[in-house]
């Protein structure tokens, strides 16, 4: 049976802040590349949830072309994905989410 996943309210208000700073700072066509960059590591992360544990139960998979980590948690009894936070790699890593 396949994961589903769900996708918190703070990953979506991280995933807007990015799209309006690369509009903003780059460009419309660097914004978009980067929602497909975010919809190519969610679908990897549907495909094989198990990616490596970076803090109790918090998983993360980097995007392949931007400095963001998808961190979500797995929940096995749901079969589901919990997308916790879109965090930028760049920022300090005391904000990562706990």
């Amino acid at each position: 049976m396949a994961y589903k996943v769900r996708i918190s309210s703070v990953a979506k208000a991280n995933l807007r802040k990015a799209v309006a700073y690369y509009k903003k700072e780059a460009s419309l066509k660097v914004a978009q590349n980067f929602v497909e960059d975010y919809e190519l590591t969610l679908k990897k992360i549907v495909q094989n949830p198990f990616f490596q544990i970076f803090y109790k139960d918090f998983r993360g998979l980097t995007f392949s072309k931007y400095p963001y980590i998808i961190f979500y948690q797995i929940d096995e009894t749901e079969k589901l994905i919990l997308v916790k936070a879109v965090f930028n790699a760049s920022q300090d890593i005391g904000k990562r989410p706990k």
